[in-house]
């Protein structure tokens, strides 16, 4: 089980990875350099790992809440997970893979859209999700 402090860094070491991808992925002659390859490896493992964790029972358990604050900002999250999930999953499937000119563009493009969406989602669980669970967590007096 993940503590809250695990998942701020988890999310601190994702949103570096955000950054530096942000900037290689405008040089497109890096598409296929083992470096970056290993980079958004690594960087897919983290994301995804994440994500799944996200369906954890901290959040089913947040989204069961009474609290309808708790409740509402939980289901959402919750929701929008299973669509980045499938978003993502398909768009890693791209990465150091061959393509000409026209992909490469397109590539470009949705890597901005995911790394956007992705750096969106870290900053929503850390603004919004990680203070609901210190609150619930001092409300049970318990850690998940």
């Amino acid at each position: 089980m993940h503590t809250l402090e695990e998942l701020r860094h988890e999310n601190l070491e994702i949103s570096h990875l955000c950054e530096v991808l942000s900037v290689l992925i405008e040089h497109k002659e890096l598409r296929s350099n083992p470096f970056v390859c290993e980079l958004v490896s690594r960087f897919r493992e983290q994301v995804w790992t994440h994500l799944v964790f996200e369906d954890n029972p901290i959040y089913a358990e947040l989204a069961r809440q009474p609290n309808r604050e708790f409740s509402e900002i939980a289901a959402h999250f919750l929701q929008s997970s299973q669509k980045i999930k499938k978003r993502f999953a398909n768009y890693v499937k791209a990465w150091c893979a061959p393509a000409d000119d026209e992909d490469l563009d397109r590539f470009v493009n949705e890597s901005r859209d995911i790394l956007r969406l992705i750096r969106d989602r870290v900053q929503y669980e850390n603004d919004k999700v990680f203070p609901l669970i210190a609150r619930h967590q001092q409300q049970i007096g318990k850690n998940f």
